[in-house]
């Protein structure tokens, strides 16, 4: 008996006919809004057509602000063989100070290969920017081996803006001159100087 009311008050909660609810006018708009399509047109715009040419001097996102030199260190098939940037002493101060923060780590505070990490590398050491093969590398060369990374050594695009990668080649150029300058090469005044603390 128990089992006959039980299965009475089952079948009283089914409803066999669908419900249908009207829905609010408010939410209607969300279901069937006005809207523009992409290839769709549009009379209140130029030429009647939903999607406009871009402004002038507009770039898509994947584009580079600079020229494709300035962002891959490559021109005409090849590396470029000059820096394609203007370079200033507050660019090669910020340099420095990305070299040795990123670079000397392994390659040495004077990019000569020494340092303690290096000592730890058995397998390949970092090699010596400042003789061949590396010192003689375009410029191009070595942009493109600071923003790709190179073996084991990683990229840097991330860490570096164009223009601060650019800085690094150009620091690099100065560290291999600085080791072999001679003091007839420097400013009157500073070998003055040079003099006065000699010795």
């Amino acid at each position: 008996m128990r089992a006959i009311g039980l299965a009475l008050l089952v079948a009283a909660g089914c409803r066999t006919e669908q419900t249908i609810v009207t829905p609010d006018p408010h939410l209607e708009r969300m279901v069937d809004q006005p809207k523009a399509m992409a290839y769709g047109t549009a009379p209140l715009l130029p030429h009647g057509m939903t999607m406009q040419r871009p402004p002038d001097g507009t770039l898509s996102f994947e584009s580079s602000p600079g020229p494709n030199v300035v962002s891959t260190g490559a021109t005409d098939g090849g590396f470029a063989a000059h820096v394609p940037i203007i370079v200033d002493r507050a660019l090669l101060e910020t340099a420095r100070t990305r070299f040795e923060a990123l670079c000397a780590a392994c390659h040495g505070v004077l990019g000569d290969g020494t340092s303690v990490v290096a000592e730890q590398m058995s397998l390949r050491k970092p090699p010596s920017l400042l003789v061949p093969p590396a010192s003689t590398d375009l410029v191009g060369e070595v942009f493109d081996t600071i923003v790709h990374g190179y073996g084991m050594m990683p990229s840097y695009r991330a860490q570096l803006s164009d223009a601060e990668a650019w800085g690094i080649v150009v620091y690099l150029q100065a560290l291999r001159l600085a080791q072999r300058a001679r003091v007839g090469d420097l400013p009157p005044d500073v070998r003055e100087r040079l003099a006065e603390e000699a010795p």
